[in-house]
């Protein structure tokens, strides 16, 4: 997986993000690294971060084709808005990618979430 790790890509989001970042989750494949708050690591085990990686690499597989349909450019990210919280997803390669959570109940915007696109993607490109 290279030099980054979760933890290094947790601790850029929380200067921006602060408490409201949950979870940062780096995959590489078959090779998952994480850093999570305490409380949300109690709600998933090893299994259950391995198969939001797993459906978040299937979803990967598509993200040509939706190029092609919405026709503004290369997907950057993708951010699925929860009840209590934001998840997004930056890929940087076939099944490699990091996703992060942030809580939306938290003094935190849109504006925010995206600056976190922008710490992810210049952590990977680094």
């Amino acid at each position: 997986m290279g030099d980054i790790d979760a933890e290094t890509i947790h601790t850029a989001l929380a200067d921006r993000l602060g408490t409201a970042l949950r979870a940062v989750v780096r995959y590489d494949g078959a090779d998952i690294d994480h850093s999570m708050r305490q409380d949300v690591a109690a709600q998933y085990p090893e299994d259950g971060i391995r198969a939001l990686v797993d459906t978040s690499i299937d979803q990967q597989i598509d993200a040509s084709t939706i190029e092609q349909s919405f026709r503004l450019g290369t997907q950057e990210a993708l951010v699925r808005t929860f009840e209590r919280s934001w998840v997004v997803q930056v890929t940087d390669g076939p099944k490699r990618g990091c996703l992060f959570s942030v809580e939306r109940d938290q003094d935190v915007s849109m504006v925010a979430v995206e600056d976190g696109i922008d710490i992810v993607r210049a952590t990977l490109d680094a």
